[in-house]
């Protein structure tokens, strides 16, 4: 992994309209010092005593990502305009990855009968093109009783359709919604083994296949400095983070509150390769709501992982304040896309004997000015 030149700018035909990317203006080198020391800054209001060195982990400055979220508007496919409600429509996107430029290129052709609604795209691993129609039921009803504009769409990839990932089944004379599939869309590593993820088009995943690469790695070194460590994971999600930790530990508990992940957490446990089948012995999935009410006795686990939603971990914290220093997890590993809730948590967590010994940022939104946060805390 290796930074681009310091000097590295990216060009942009939207940079005057589009908001997506606020940073399109400086040189990366100066972005990243800009997000390390807007880190340290937030870190330092809340009083964390944090490392010197931020590690910065990068895999390029642009053409990351594999998954896009745009918005339909009058016609017009793509970001709200800055200061405006109105949609820029865009043709090409510096975030994108040459695949996924090359499926949202083909995607913009379609000449849609309705006015508004919200779209993902993705491309997996394989190659393997996937879209999320997420418009109103009266949009959904007219789409399925023009049928054309799905039959071309699913000649071409994987459709979804509907908050409840609907997949539209053509029975000969009409488009019928079935339930959702689950498929391989995203990408982890146990070490150095790549491992499929089984999830929805519409699914949580990291942005991009290449930079969740420096996740995952990042996730294994440090679960590493713990072998044969028992582990409460909170989030799991689709097991993102968890099959890395698992690689070592001798245990994980993961968490998860949405059904849907889980579903494809049991299907990647259930398909994994045959010489990592054994490690699922290891694992134990559980659903809940843990933001509110944790019911597990933290004194039995040696290291906590979590990836909480905007809103922090609010309640999973409280178990480890009734318990006495020597009884808590002597590891803990945070990671947030939200730097604001993180440094909330991780104030409770220094009041706790918890100090953080490594702090990276994975840039997975390079030009923006939002980054991911990856940090170890340690017991004293």
């Amino acid at each position: 992994m290796m930074l681009p030149e310091p000097q590295t700018l990216i060009p942009c035909p939207y940079e005057s309209t589009c908001s997506g990317c606020q940073l399109l203006a400086l040189p990366y080198g100066e972005q990243v010092e800009l997000k390390k020391n807007e880190l340290r800054a937030l870190f330092l209001s809340h009083n964390l005593k944090h490392p010197k060195d931020i590690q910065f982990l990068s895999q390029g400055a642009a053409y990351l990502r594999d998954r896009l979220d745009y918005s339909l508007q009058d016609g017009r496919l793509g970001l709200y305009g800055k200061n405006s409600r109105e949609i820029v429509d865009i043709e090409v996107c510096a975030q994108l990855s040459p695949e996924l430029q090359a499926w949202y290129t083909e995607f913009r052709k379609i000449k849609w009968p309705f006015t508004k609604g919200s779209i993902r795209l993705r491309v997996g691993p394989q190659g393997e093109r996937g879209v999320w129609l997420d418009f109103a039921n009266i949009d959904i009803k007219a789409l399925l009783d023009e049928k054309e504009i799905l039959k071309s769409l699913q000649s071409q990839a994987f459709v979804e359709i509907g908050q409840r990932r609907k997949v539209p089944v053509w029975n000969g004379s009409e488009y019928k919604l079935k339930d959702p599939e689950l498929h391989v869309w995203f990408t982890t590593w146990m070490n150095e083994v790549p491992v499929n993820l089984y999830c929805h088009v519409a699914s949580f995943t990291q942005p991009s296949l290449k930079a969740n690469r420096l996740i995952a790695d990042k996730i294994s070194a440090w679960v590493h400095k713990y072998p044969n460590a028992r582990m409460i994971e909170f989030g799991s999600g689709i097991g993102n983070l968890t099959l890395p930790a698992l690689a070592t530990a001798k245990s994980v508990l993961a968490c998860e509150i949405d059904a849907l992940s889980l579903e494809g957490l049991e299907k990647t446990v259930l398909m994994l390769p045959s010489d990592l089948k054994s490690l699922s012995e290891k694992l134990t999935i559980y659903r809940g709501d843990f933001q509110k009410k944790i019911l597990q006795d933290f004194s039995q686990f040696d290291g906590v992982l979590a990836n909480p939603p905007r809103s922090g971990l609010m309640g999973f914290l409280n178990p480890l304040e009734e318990l006495s220093p020597s009884e808590r997890p002597p590891f803990f590993i945070y990671m947030s896309c939200f730097p604001e809730s993180m440094a909330v948590d991780a104030e409770r967590l220094q009041s706790f004997g918890y100090k953080i010994t490594e702090l990276a940022i994975v840039d997975q939104f390079p030009q923006t000015a939002h980054y991911e946060v990856l940090a170890l805390f340690q017991r004293k």
